[in-house]
């Protein structure tokens, strides 16, 4: 007996659409709680930057309104409301969190270009080895890029079968 190959084309039904928009939700919920409680880069340091009224480094204020973005995008999507374009802005974000990590360690020389912050290249090695490098000295990092990228396959998953 031969087994079928699944039809890719065909849309999940309803019920497996619910699931894989709770499992989206979340992982959503996962990574705004890991930018909004970040130790270095959360609410606790936008709050001393406000206190001392300037901003030191960039990622903070970043951190804070992109994870409350997320919860925002999260109550739009079990709402009902406008869910197509709320996971291509959430697709749009994730690529971002990702494609930034990489681009500050690299092009951006760890955030050079802000007044407060001295440069350190990384000329000895490959953008590939720097990476690993980077995240697996940081555990919080590593947890937030390999939830980052699920959250994008399943919001890109969601963009694809979700046509309510």
């Amino acid at each position: 007996m031969v087994a079928e190959a699944a039809d890719v084309s065909k849309p999940l039904d309803d019920r497996h659409t619910r699931f894989v928009r709770v499992c989206t939700g979340a992982l959503a919920i996962l990574v705004a709680w890991l930018h909004l409680l970040h130790p270095e880069y959360g609410y606790e340091q936008l709050l001393r930057y406000v206190k001392f009224g300037t901003v030191y480094d960039p990622r903070p204020p970043l951190f804070v309104l992109s994870g409350l973005g997320i919860f925002a995008g999260v109550v739009v999507v079990f709402k009902g409301v406008a869910k197509r374009p709320v996971y291509l802005l959430g697709i749009a974000l994730t690529g971002t969190y990702l494609l930034g990590y990489v681009a500050w360690h690299t092009v951006l020389d760890h955030g050079a270009f802000w007044p407060h912050i001295d440069s350190h290249h990384h000329e000895d090695v490959g953008l590939v080895e720097s990476m690993i490098a980077h995240l697996r000295g940081d555990l919080i990092a590593m947890v937030s890029k390999a939830t980052e990228f699920a959250l994008l396959v399943f919001l890109t998953v969601l963009y694809v079968v979700d046509t309510d």
